[in-house]
């Protein structure tokens, strides 16, 4: 048999939330971009959703992150989403990549991106 491995993702969620450094980041929600791929264990799913670790569990983190309170740093916005992703019960390692695409003018997108691993 064959090595399988697995992802679960969640592209390009955009959430509104107040992120940043400077004054007008802390008073205004800007719009964020959030990609979560989730390497999850392999198991013997028989096509059942039971089985298998849901997108919606990685988007109810994001959404449960994003809402909280003013951040400073994307950095922590996307170590926060990674760490409580590994927690998830089949995770073997997360990739969080974070964009703010409305910082700088014309189509340039600023973020961060973090790998973690069990």
């Amino acid at each position: 048999m064959s090595e399988m491995q697995r992802w679960v993702k969640v592209n390009n969620f955009e959430t509104l939330m107040r992120l940043g450094v400077y004054p007008k980041e802390q008073i205004n929600a800007q719009r964020v971009i959030i990609d979560v791929t989730l390497e999850v264990n392999i198991n013997i799913h028989h096509d059942k959703i039971k089985n298998v670790l849901s997108y919606e569990e990685i988007i109810i983190i994001i959404n449960k992150i994003s809402k909280k309170n003013h951040k400073f740093l994307a950095e922590t916005v996307a170590e926060d989403i990674a760490q409580e992703c590994l927690k998830l019960e089949t995770a073997i390692s997360v990739h969080v990549s974070l964009k703010k695409p409305d910082i700088i003018s014309g189509k340039t997108e600023v973020g961060v991106e973090v790998l973690l691993k069990k």
